[in-house]
């Protein structure tokens, strides 16, 4: 009984060590723009080294715990954005999915890319960025601004609001070797309003949006009434954008599926949120062949 206790109590000592090691920000000059592997990035926001008043957390679910993280109304430099702070992301926590398809061997840093969803939103915004420009898509997402690494003031704020970004779910040393090491990320975007904008007269120009994002190989992954602002999609944290590693290790049955799974979602949203649908529309034919293509 007496060993038990004593290794219990080693235990939790250990527990308490990790959590409260120093952080030992990284020193790394942070990129221009991330994520540093091949395909679309985004840029550092404009105001990165600016103060940033953090107001309200926004968002339908304030008691509950989000998946990916936490998204606030701030004020920087006079005028107020939604800023999306990520929790850090720990690659072995869903390496069941990856393994199978990539290998053990490949750099955790490499599978983060493709994995964690700060740099899905990272790789998805860069080229919808691209796509604006070239006048290929048109008001389909929340216009984003770049990414930002938090200062410690800014972290210590959030943690004064009991905000935990869950950095002791991680391991620290690998963590410490990752772009800007144990700082928090962030994502600076439009503030929109509490508004949908899905509805029947907004649902095929909503459609003919997510068709358009397809297109650019982009597959948002989330298609759900509440990702939704002002008619725009607002959150890119779980998808896919190509190029992208698991998805071409995926057979050619699972890939045609997931390029189209925006298109599924969205047909299971006007059903299940009961939308309004006068014109009929659906985005997948049941007899749809698998030898079409986006």
């Amino acid at each position: 009984m007496r060993l038990y206790l004593h290794a219990a109590s080693v235990l939790i000592s250990r527990g308490r060590l990790c959590l409260n090691m120093p952080k030992q920000r990284s020193l790394k000059t942070i990129p221009k723009e991330l994520p540093l592997c091949d395909g679309p990035k985004l840029r550092m926001f404009q105001h990165h080294a600016s103060r940033i008043q953090w107001l309200e957390r926004l968002g339908n679910d304030l008691d509950g715990t989000p998946a990916e993280g936490y998204v606030f109304r701030a004020k920087i430099k006079n005028r107020e954005y939604a800023i999306k702070v990520f929790k850090f992301h720990d690659p072995m926590s869903n390496d069941h999915f990856w393994e199978p398809l990539i290998g053990e061997d490949t750099p955790l840093e490499t599978v983060s890319y493709y994995t964690d969803p700060f740099y899905a939103e990272c790789r998805a915004y860069g080229r919808i960025h691209d796509a604006v420009k070239r006048g290929l898509l048109t008001d389909v997402a929340l216009p984003c601004h770049g990414f930002v690494f938090l200062r410690e003031q800014d972290e210590d704020i959030l943690q004064d609001r009991n905000i935990d970004l869950e950095l002791g779910n991680v391991d620290l040393q690998y963590q410490r070797s990752t772009v800007g090491g144990c700082r928090a990320r962030a994502i600076v975007k439009d503030l929109a309003s509490a508004d949908t904008g899905v509805d029947g007269k907004s649902l095929q120009r909503v459609l003919l949006g997510i068709i358009a994002l397809n297109r650019q190989r982009i597959y948002n992954m989330d298609i759900r009434l509440d990702n939704y602002r002002d008619g725009q999609i607002v959150d890119f944290g779980s998808s896919w954008t190509e190029p992208h590693i698991l998805l071409d290790a995926l057979d050619s049955e699972a890939a045609y599926d997931s390029r189209l799974a925006d298109r599924t979602m969205f047909d299971e949203m006007v059903e299940d949120e009961e939308i309004p649908n006068p014109r009929k529309l659906k985005a997948v034919h049941p007899m749809k062949l698998r030898s079409q293509r986006v």
